[in-house]
């Protein structure tokens, strides 16, 4: 092969590896703010796998690598996370909810703002679901917008936004502005250090903020202490603008706290005309119990929190029902409560009111209605005969057919009704009934006699006792038809006296009683005494009557109540009497000694807040149980309460709460305005921070070129020589306090303002010499950033030697 073909096809090849990057940078990179409608592609079925749909989402070209992707889980209007991949797989707990998915646009990669859209209510299977399972929206209606929080505005001549970091060394953003003699204003893109700054302004857009940076020219002028740094170049605006959200900087801002609402409701299977819930047990008999109950002995009421934060339910105990305390309840959670009437409710009719309250001020009330009836007697006796009615004197015997009616009993006119013929079928038409004689019958003597108290029991008496029971007065009274004489009275035992009667004769049936009384002794020892009191009348056999009487042991009195040591904790333990390790008995105090004695402590009542991560101090309240024969006659109080301390936890910032205040996406800025801003980094107002505590210390700023703070104050003053689209971007380092210092964790934060920059008013703009025409188009940026001069190079070389070539070929001819 000759010389020349060969380095032709040197030449040639080297031409075609030149040209390669004109393939690479063909293809534009999506670049922009997220808009236009996101949609979810999927069954909303349990068991289905959801996945995002980019369709009619701009801008164009958009991939997974240019987002984030956050699944939640909608139960009302609580969002829980449940996947960050592009796909998600509905699971049983989704079941009759929404899923929420948001999108995010990955600033690093151009793409800002974020897009949220929801599904349909999930279903049990994939034949129940809609064929659609995006929410319908309204026609034209695009994906929600983020909840973004709201931004104030503050000009260069306010004072900073409310809650900036501020402290005793930190100025008002106002006072350095204007009142302070060594201001420090930057002014940013301006060709000439000028008072009114009428220059041409430099746009974002368009322009690579290290050449930017390079070509830039510093100067510090007297003037204001004013630092004007400039470029040269002219770069036009967008047409359509700087692509950033507009409201990238609200972002920033923390949403606003949902306020905590309180609310409940009860259902009942009636309701009362008012609107009241209600449950009716009906009638029972006097006596019931659950297991001889007519009817269904329990009930059921329901209760919701219709709220949007936790009830706490305290304990009740109504006079004539049982009921199921409920404790806590969740936000939209319910539960069924059981209802029972107590046994041993007297008779009557109950209508009660019974109110559930919470700790937080709630209160649902529904109304239990019961009738408890007399117990019914059965009154059937089958072996009463019943009773036997006299014959009238108009019977007529049974007669066999062969009696002729001739025959006519004859009775005389003295016959009473009660007598009755004896009359046989046997009996012939000459028979004659015998009619008995009315006779008086002869009264027998019953003598007897009753009392109006069959047993006495006297209360107890402590040893010791100096004086007896009260005497219990008995009275007697004559039950029988004759006259009862030599009434006597007398005890079984000397534990007990009885008085004479006051009569030793009770006529029958008269209106009149004997009456004796009974007592026990003095000074009986500790123990049960039981005798009989016997009562006779020369008439009647002796009555007997049982009499006890009790005499315990001396007590031990109560004559103080110790005191609880004050209890010190670790944050975060649980609100019960074990987590806050408080005790179970305490010390008392009696005329027999120390003892211990069990307390029941309110831990539901105190102050205590679980879930908080400060430091916390409060009390308990408790009441004593006093042992079995301890008294407290003199009535001492058995409430005893005890202090505790709770250390506050780590404070883990939450990168979200960083912010910049004091300038606004939709500022009204102009080339002369100065403006001011400050950084807050969450965490950076902890106080004595203990060993965990994290925090976010705002490290740099940029807009165009970049700046650092040393320390506090984090604010700056700057000024735009140029009009035009801007961001300031502001950097924070994650630090985290070891015990003694706050160290970099190595994580950083990023905030974004978006603000555009107008020309102040009669400013004439004047080019720069090398400025574009003004219609121009800025090349397209891609997202490939190969480096094109080794490319270039290979070009020039190829070029010189086919130039060589040439020269060589026309040398030799």
């Amino acid at each position: 092969m000759r010389p020349r073909k060969i380095i032709a096809m040197v030449m040639t090849f080297l031409m075609m590896l030149s040209l390669l990057p004109s393939l690479v940078f063909a293809a534009a990179a999506p670049e922009g703010e997220l808009g236009g409608q996101l949609k979810i592609k999927g069954t909303a079925a349990v068991g289905s796998e959801l996945s995002a749909d980019y369709e009619k989402v701009t801008p164009e070209g958009l991939t997974d690598d240019y987002v984030t992707f956050s699944w939640s889980r909608k139960v009302g209007d609580q969002l829980t996370e449940v996947g960050t991949e592009k796909t998600y797989k509905l699971v049983d707990e989704d079941l009759g909810n929404k899923i929420e998915l948001k999108i995010t646009g990955k600033a690093e990669m151009g793409i800002t703002g974020e897009l949220k859209v929801n599904t349909v209510e999930i279903v049990a299977t994939p034949e129940e679901a809609p064929e659609e399972a995006t929410e319908l929206r309204e026609e034209g209606q695009e994906a929600a917008p983020a909840e973004e929080a709201p931004v104030q505005e503050i000009a260069a001549e306010d004072t900073p936004a409310e809650g900036s970091q501020t402290d005793e060394n930190t100025q008002p953003a106002q006072d350095v502005a204007e009142d302070t003699q060594t201001e420090e204003v930057i002014d940013i893109g301006a060709d000439e250090p000028t008072d009114s700054s009428a220059d041409v302004m430099q746009p974002a857009d368009g322009q690579d903020t290290e050449n930017s940076a390079d070509n830039s020219q510093s100067e510090i002028t007297t003037d204001d202490s004013v630092i004007n740094i400039g470029t040269e170049g002219y770069l036009e605006v967008p047409e359509n603008g700087q692509a950033e959200a507009a409201n990238q900087g609200a972002s920033a801002e923390s949403p606003a706290k949902q306020e905590p609402v309180y609310t409940a409701e009860i259902v009942t299977e009636n309701t009362a005309e008012d609107g009241t819930a209600v449950l009716d047990f009906g009638t029972v008999n006097a006596g019931f119990t659950q297991e001889n109950a007519n009817s269904s002995m329990t009930k059921n009421v329901t209760v919701k929190n219709t709220g949007n934060s936790t009830l706490n339910f305290k304990e009740i105990s109504p006079e004539h029902f049982m009921v199921k305390d409920l404790g806590s309840l969740a936000a939209g959670e319910s539960v069924d409560a059981w209802v029972m009437p107590r046994e041993g409710t007297a008779v009557g009719e109950y209508s009660d009111t019974i109110t559930y309250e919470t700790e937080e001020g709630v209160k649902v009330s529904f109304i239990a209605k019961l009738t408890v009836a007399e117990q019914k007697q059965d009154d059937t006796n089958t072996d009463q005969q019943p009773a036997e009615k006299p014959a009238a004197p108009e019977t007529t015997p049974e007669v066999t057919p062969e009696v002729t009616p001739e025959v006519t009993p004859e009775v005389t006119p003295e016959v009473t009704p009660e007598v009755t013929p004896e009359v046989t079928p046997e009996v012939t038409p000459e028979v004659t009934p015998e009619v008995t004689p009315e006779v008086t019958p002869e009264i027998t003597p019953a003598p007897s006699f009753t009392t109006d108290i069959s047993e006495v029991k006297f209360d107890s008496k402590e040893a010791g006792y100096k004086e007896a029971p009260a005497a219990v007065t008995i009275n007697v009274s004559n039950t029988g038809n004759v006259k009862l004489t030599g009434i006597a009275v007398s005890v079984s035992g000397n534990e007990f006296t009885v008085s004479a009667p006051s009569a030793s004769e009770l006529e029958a049936n008269a209106n009149q009683s004997v009456s004796f009384t009974v007592a026990p002794a003095v000074g009986l020892a500790a123990g049960t005494y039981t005798q009989t009191v016997s009562i006779k009348t020369d008439q009647t056999d002796y009555l007997n009557i049982p009499v006890s009487f009790t005499v315990t042991e001396a007590a031990a009195k109560l004559t103080a109540v110790g005191k609880v040591s004050d209890i010190s904790l670790a944050n975060g333990v649980e609100k019960s009497a074990a987590g806050l390790q408080l005790p179970s008995t305490v010390k008392i105090t009696t005329n027999k000694g120390d003892m211990n004695a069990s307390v029941k402590w309110d831990v539901k009542g105190s102050a205590y807040n679980q879930n908080s991560t400060e430091a916390q101090k409060f009390s308990v309240k408790g009441t004593v149980a006093l042992p079995d024969g301890v008294t407290n006659p003199d009535n001492l109080s058995l409430v005893v309460s005890v202090n505790v301390t709770v250390s506050r936890g780590s404070i883990v910032s939450d990168a979200g709460n960083n912010s910049i205040t004091g300038i606004s996406s939709d500022g009204n800025y102009t080339t002369e305005t100065k403006i001011t801003f400050t950084a807050v980094g969450a965490g950076m107002d902890i106080e004595n921070p203990i060993k965990g505590d994290v925090r976010y210390q705002p490290l740099n700023w940029e807009v165009l070129e970049a700046r650092s703070w040393d320390g506090a104050p984090y604010s700056a003053t700057f000024r735009m020589g140029k009009n035009g689209n801007y961001t300031l971007t502001v950097t924070y380092n994650q630090q985290q306090f070891d015990g003694s210092n706050w160290v970099n964790t190595g994580t950083q934060d990023t905030k974004q303002v978006n603000f555009t920059v107008n020309a102040a008013p009669n400013q004439t703009l004047t080019p720069a010499a090398d400025k574009t025409d003004a219609n121009q188009k800025n090349a397209v940026k891609t997202g490939d950033n190969t480096p094109i001069l080794p490319f270039v190079i290979i070009l020039i070389v190829a070029i010189v030697l086919i130039a060589g070539i040439l020269v060589y070929r026309n040398k030799k001819k």
